[in-house]
């Protein structure tokens, strides 16, 4: 097994917090959260994360389909 996320802890998909179904859950966590860099590096929320330095809302998913530079900017303005 690859490296987990450094954001698992606080990360509300990873936490159960986002997704009712545990099965979707463990599916998320083994394609974005335990995959070390190649999951994190597909993963919108980490992406996000790490460029704006603050949580990222829960209604961004992992495999968001949004335009990245979109989200940037619109979570900037709330932040």
């Amino acid at each position: 097994m690859e490296e987990r996320c450094p954001k698992t802890e606080k990360c509300p998909l990873f936490q159960g917090q986002i997704l009712v179904s545990s099965v979707a859950q463990e599916i998320y966590m083994d394609l974005y959260c335990t995959r070390g860099v190649k999951g994190r590096s597909r993963c919108m929320r980490y992406n996000l994360s790490e460029a704006l330095k603050i949580p990222v809302p829960v209604d961004v998913m992992p495999n968001d389909k949004r335009n990245f530079e979109d989200l940037l900017q619109r979570l900037r303005k709330i932040d």
